[in-house]
């Protein structure tokens, strides 16, 4: 009986409930797009690595302490020669090859870097189970001038078997015959790999900065040997330095960092997933408060001819789980065009890199997030219209109207506990430090928020009441009535307006926080850019050369090209990373004062700044026992500490070490940059120096502020890409009411036609309508939005970040406001349309 009961209150009102199924179409849409998107990009990587590694049962490296982070570059330190004849005597071993690789890019014929990055230079190797290359044309490189490229790379420089191509080496470019075109695999990434292979006695010479040694040793398995067993057959024979592992581990190592750039990417995603879903709440609550609201007599009938309270909860719940359903097969179904614009939105932030992204994927995950979101969101946004409905008792069938309006004290009251609360919990923030003030302010502005939202219905009648002004002054009678009907129902107006005023608060707290972040950036650079330039690698994965460092210092009038390397190393259990200089060239450059003890550091002595010093509890002489990545324990020294300049940018060093002392244990500690200060040497004069590598840039101070800007522009417009999905839901929740609005005024509508309305005046006060309420969002929004954004913005300031700058983008503020009234505008068409068309005596009739 309920079960039929259900389906026709689905079936007599399903235009009702179209949009509110719209609403989780979408919040259902993103959950499941951003899983399916993660699960595809996280088996194309998969199978990639596993192509790769085909065919490899156990690799033989040096040993280290700890791996490289997340985007860091970590060289590893080279496997002498000796030890691939070792290997091979070893019992269980069928073949084995030393792996010689470094950086070798393809450059086109403009003289620019070709190819996807990171570009790989390998020694060619024609075994199959070693090596994942597979030529498709032409014959391998065998001669000193001979090059080998994948056959994606070529075909974007335009290079044709025959041709002298161009290769940047660390040690400049070189000119080789191109002789052969091979795959890389056969996985979603083949397309995604630049690398350039070179005969084998000549890939030392070009790749490898330690001639006569190996990256590493790949080992292939007798039949019948398993991975463990040979990976510990080898170990046994090594000597000490060097480690063997399972070609299934060394496979995992290498996908480990990428996903966990996934792992980051799909929380990042489902946040604002989650957030559009939370928006699409309010339209769901709304929807069923007003059905309920509308249907008092068809509800009180059910309780009259014997319906318990229990079941008419249920007839409305159920309704809500018939639109939760359908709106999660939809979306479910949807989430695969969803991943599939996420991958587009990921390479445009990108610049251009295409990522593998292989056949979708749909996992589990992805169906169960997908249901239960939708479901149990719509559900829950139901409970509270079902229990008022339950309430309504069976006398009421014998009166006309909806039920009557609902007192405001309990939320009134709430809201004001609520934004105390937060008030006082903003105010501990902001006179805490560190961390813990941070999230007493963020907790503080989240409790603020609710607050607002509590109290938006009593906050309606004062701020509706002065928008509709303009509108009743201006616009007429039709002006005059849309302005008093977004007055008529203060609950039904704040549940319509909150869902645009949560999407525009947010937009407003990200947009202050990230024009502050900028503004901050830009001054804290004005006084950290010491140098005059910059050369830096095309990316962060791009090597910076030795040689380009001596090759710059060598030009006449340069009084100084430092390079910056970075060192790591573990101190009291933490992996930390620290420059690796001359001490007092680098104080000096930076322009860094010391405060405590002396710039005359060697060997396993620090110089760390203040705001380190401080955090850790060190003081001059205080000794830290660490571990240097190839496994020596030493007892670290604080030997002084200078006054650092906390910054958002990692652009002067939080901490020193001596390189003569360091390069003993990391010969092949990676430059960052080189920094370049000028003297009386032109630019043309350092690009010139600087020709034989075209992986390396050349920036003036304008360009780093510049790169640094064009990084914030990027995210920033990323997020509000994603945060404008909950505009747009919200604008469905305003379509929403307004349908409902029409059909809950028919016989109004058909009255005032009666008298002499014309079908323009209704439409024009169903769009005043929806731009009061629009507006009274959109108020809401970016005045709570800028009350948190500038919150967290103090609240950061006393931070080590030193985002120290609040700046408000006043015109993208405006323009949100503006954007709200259009929505409001656009929201009306279809609802004034339709309360246009009424035929006058049947809506006279309704009722």
């Amino acid at each position: 009986m309920m079960v039929k009961l259900v389906l026709r209150g689905l079936a007599a009102h399903r235009a009702r409930l179209l949009l509110s199924t719209v609403a989780v179409v979408a919040g259902v849409a993103f959950v499941a797009g951003t899983l399916i998107f993660s699960a595809t990009l996280d088996r194309s990587f998969e199978r990639a690595f596993d192509d790769l590694g085909r065919g490899t049962d156990t690799v033989v490296r040096s040993q280290r302490s700890f791996a490289a982070g997340l985007g860091e570059r970590a060289p590893s330190r080279p496997v002498p020669a000796s030890a691939l004849a070792t290997v091979r005597r070893v019992p269980g071993v069928a073949r084995a090859q030393g792996v010689v690789t470094g950086f070798a890019a393809v450059v086109d014929r403009r003289g620019a870097i070709t190819g996807a990055e990171p570009q790989t230079g390998v020694a060619w190797s024609d075994d199959p189970d070693l090596s994942p290359t597979r030529l498709t044309a032409g014959s391998p490189p065998r001669a000193p001038d001979e090059v080998a490229v994948d056959a994606t790379t070529a075909r974007d420089a335009e290079y044709r078997i025959g041709d002298r191509v161009t290769v940047a080496l660390l040690l400049g470019t070189r000119a080789f015959r191109l002789t052969g075109l091979f795959t890389v695999g056969d996985s979603a990434l083949s397309d995604s790999i630049s690398m350039a292979a070179f005969a084998p006695d000549t890939a030392p010479v070009l790749l490898s900065e330690h001639p006569g040694t190996f990256e590493r040793i790949v080992v292939r398995a007798a039949d019948g040997v398993p991975q463990e067993r040979l990976r510990d057959a080898v170990a046994a024979a090594l000597p000490p330095g060097l480690e063997a592992v399972t070609g299934a581990r060394a496979v995992a190592e290498q996908a480990g960092p990428l996903q966990e750039i996934i792992k980051v990417i799909r929380t990042f995603l489902l946040v604002f997933a989650l957030i559009a879903v939370f928006v699409g709440s309010f339209i769901i609550f709304n929807t069923f408060t007003m059905l309920v609201g509308g249907r008092v007599r068809e509800l009180a009938l059910l309780r009259a001819v014997g319906a318990s309270r229990g079941q008419v909860t249920r007839s409305v719940l159920g309704e809500a789980a018939g639109v939760g359903l359908a709106g999660s097969t939809v979306g479910l179904a949807a989430g695969a065009g969803v991943a599939v614009g996420l991958a587009t939105l990921m390479e445009a932030v990108t610049g251009g890199e295409e990522l593998p992204f292989g056949t979708l994927v749909l996992p589990v995950p992805a169906v169960v997030a997908a249901y239960a979101v939708g479901t149990l969101v719509t559900l829950a946004a139901a409970v509270v219209p079902a229990r008022r409905a339950a309430r309504i008792p069976p006398v009421a069938a014998l009166r006309e109207g909806t039920a009557p309006p609902r007192p405001l004290r309990g939320r009134v009251l709430g809201g004001c506990l609520a934004l105390a609360a937060g008030t006082g919990l903003a105010a501990a923030g902001l006179a805490g430090d560190g961390n813990a003030g941070l999230r007493l302010a963020g907790a503080g502005t989240a409790v603020l928020f609710v607050g607002v939202v509590l109290m938006s219905p009593a906050l309606s009648r004062p701020v509706v009441g002065l928008l509709g002004r303009p509108f009743a002054r201006f616009g007429g009678s039709a002006g005059r009535m849309g302005a008093r009907n977004a007055l008529r129902e203060p609950r039904q107006t704040a549940a319509t307006a909150s869902a645009l005023t949560i999407g525009l608060a947010l937009i407003t707290t990200v947009s202050i926080i990230v024009q502050s972040l900028a503004s901050s950036v830009d001054r804290q650079l004005d006084a950290a850019l010491t140098a005059d330039y910059q050369v830096t690698g095309r990316s962060q994965i791009t090597p910076v050369s030795a040689g380009a460092a001596e090759a710059v210092a060598a030009v006449p009038g340069v009084r100084s090209a430092i390079p910056i390397r970075t060192a790591r190393f573990r101190l009291d259990g933490t992996v930390r990373a620290a420059t690796a200089g001359t001490p007092g060239e680098l104080l000096a450059h930076f322009r860094l004062p010391l405060r405590q003890g002396t710039a005359s550091v060697h060997g396993d002595e620090l110089l760390v700044g203040r705001s380190v010093a401080e955090a850790r509890g060190w003081t001059v002489g205080r000794t830290v026992p660490g571990e240097y990545q190839d496994g020596t324990r030493r007892t670290f020294r604080i030997a002084g500490v200078y006054a650092d300049r906390p910054s958002l940018t990692p652009s002067a060093p939080t901490m020193i070490i001596d390189w003569a002392g360091y390069r003993v244990r990391d010969p092949d500690a990676p430059i960052g940059r080189i920094e370049v200060s000028a003297g009386d040497a032109h630019r043309a004069s350092l690009e010139a120096a600087l020709a034989p590598w075209p992986n390396l840039v050349l920036k003036d101070r304008a360009q780093v502020k510049d790169d640094a800007a064009g990084d914030i522009d990027r995210f920033f417009t990323l997020v509000l890409g994603l945060l404008v999905l909950s505009v747009l839901v919200a604008a469905l929740g305003i379509v929403n009411t307004l349908a409902l609005a029409v059909t809950e005024r028919t016989r109004e509508i058909g009255l005032l036609r009666a008298v002499g309305m014309q079908r323009r005046q209704i439409r024009r006060m169903i769009r005043c309508e929806a731009v009061v309420v629009s507006l009274f969002g959109a108020v809401l929004g970016v005045g709570t939005g800028t009350v948190l954004g500038v919150v967290l913005q103090r609240a950061i300031a006393d931070g080590d970040a030193g985002m120290e700058v609040l700046a408000v983008p006043y015109g993208l503020l405006a323009l949100c406001v503006a954007a709200a009234a259009a929505i409001g505008v656009v929201a009306a068409v279809w609802p004034a349309a339709r309360a246009a068309r009424l035929d006058v005596l049947q809506a006279i009739a309704t009722g």
